[in-house]
């Protein structure tokens, strides 16, 4: 097949969205060797499809990309966590369910391989698929609906999310959101991964720390 045939395909796009949706969902492997294949996965379909990984938009940061990422940070933080977080877990009753994470409190080995995973899988992996990847095929699927897109990446990223309950899935689905608006603004992978990276390294923190309840 003609390589412009293959990038405009969308048939040829539906499945290579579907695959590493599905392996997402699935239980192919431990955390974090699972998002490892996924993100290698991704890397492959993206080459074969393109010629090279420029549609990943992997773009180097500018000083002024640090400044948003600083700010976007704080700001996804405080409205998540003192506006957004709380009024789901009163429109739920209940809060997410973040017992998972209970074992990281006061260990100090086992926190900083969860910091290492969560960069390599959470921030690295789920941000090249569910922003990068995903927005791209999407886009060839359905031309350039942002809103569209934003809202079908945003579901996706919610569904593997269901360990935390429906308060969890929710909020996680709201984080979608905001990093689908991110991506959609910045197009550049590497301020998601980062603004991702943080918040879940706080959110880690506050595992370790035994401060997990501050969610609720």
């Amino acid at each position: 097949m003609p390589k412009d045939t293959l990038i405009k395909n969308k048939w040829i796009a539906l499945l290579l969205l579907t695959i590493p949706v599905a392996m997402a969902n699935f239980p192919i492997a431990k955390f974090p060797v699972k998002f490892i294949i996924i993100t290698a996965v991704v890397f492959v379909f993206t080459w074969l499809q393109n010629g090279s990984l420029r549609p990943l938009n992997f773009k180097k940061l500018s000083l002024k990309d640090l400044g948003i990422i600083i700010i976007t940070y704080i700001a996804l933080e405080l409205v998540m966590d003192f506006a957004i977080q709380p009024l789901i877990s009163f429109l739920f009753n209940e809060p997410a369910d973040y017992s998972t994470f209970a074992v990281l409190e006061g260990n100090t080995p086992k926190y900083l391989k969860y910091l290492f995973y969560m960069w390599i899988s959470a921030a690295i992996g789920e941000e090249v698929l569910y922003r990068g990847f995903i927005f791209a095929q999407l886009e060839k699927l359905i031309g350039n609906k942002k809103f569209v897109i934003i809202l079908i990446s945003a579901i996706l990223f919610a569904i593997p999310h269901l360990y935390l309950g429906i308060a969890g899935v929710v909020s996680t689905f709201v984080f979608g959101l905001a990093f689908g608006l991110l991506y959609a603004r910045y197009k550049n992978i590497w301020i998601n991964i980062i603004v991702h990276g943080l918040i879940d390294t706080l959110f880690l923190t506050l595992a370790y720390f035994g401060e997990i309840g501050f969610y609720e």
